[in-house]
């Protein structure tokens, strides 16, 4: 199945298929992406506000309410807070601090996306590769400066710590499994770039492109893991970590 769907977020979670976010655990071990798996989904609060951030730059909907600043231990407060909530049910609620980091956030994501022709937000992507479904979300698909690209806003707490932990996020592993998604459905080649945007004061935000090499080396380790992934869906066996490993006298990305 190679096709482009429009879902919302939940029904894009329940789809068949292997995500980035799952290989991700794949490839620190079988079993930890056989454990994750079965987990709730729990974001955490900075995970939470990226997510507010994105509804908001990307489509304008404002998916939080600021809530009022009331004490919970008393009787009025308990009920301002009670009905505050019960008038925006299905709205984050968020601190006055929070709100005007969402809000910073997002004009500096705007800004940088008025270089940007929007084709579409959010589509699912459902593709075969080596014999295994895969999918993924990306936020953006369009054109820049005469290309075809991939955007993808991150969101950070520390704009100038993001390329050191761009690897530890397995960031060039996205960028490889979504423009090879694309390209399987559409037969575009497509550049990608992440759109980094500081949640803090200032709210610095740039655009960053992966070099060539680095994509090529994705790829390369997507395809080694995703032999493996279909090899543990044959047989049904998904082992843990090694018993013993040597660590290197220098910790290096690979």
């Amino acid at each position: 199945m190679n096709e482009i769907k429009n879902l919302t977020m939940d029904e894009y979670r329940q789809s068949y298929g292997l995500s980035k976010h799952e290989f991700d655990n794949f490839m620190l071990s079988p079993a930890q992406y056989q454990f994750r798996k079965a987990q709730p989904w729990k974001p955490s609060r900075e995970a939470v506000l990226g997510t507010l951030i994105h509804s908001l730059a990307l489509e304008d909907r404002t998916e939080f309410a600021v809530g009022p600043n009331v004490d919970k231990r008393t009787k009025a407060g308990k009920e301002e807070w009670t009905l505050f909530c019960e008038n925006n049910i299905g709205k984050e609620i968020v601190t006055e601090e929070e709100a005007a980091r969402i809000m910073g956030a997002t004009l500096a994501a705007k800004d940088l996306l008025k270089d940007v022709k929007v084709d579409m937000v959010e589509a699912s992507l459902f593709w075969m590769r080596a014999g295994v479904q895969c999918k993924g979300r990306p936020d953006i698909i369009g054109t820049m400066n005469n290309r075809r690209v991939i955007v993808d806003l991150k969101t950070t707490s520390d704009f100038y710590a993001f390329d050191r932990k761009f690897w530890s996020f397995g960031y060039d592993v996205q960028a490889a499994w979504y423009q090879h998604g694309l390209q399987q459905i559409t037969k575009e080649t497509a550049d990608f770039w992440f759109l980094v945007v500081d949640t803090e004061q200032p709210h610095f935000s740039q655009f960053v492109l992966l070099s060539s090499d680095a994509i090529l080396m994705a790829q390369g380790k997507i395809d080694e893991h995703i032999e493996y992934f279909r090899e543990c869906e044959q047989s049904g066996q998904w082992p843990g970590p090694l018993k013993h490993r040597i660590l290197p006298a220098k910790w290096q990305n690979s």
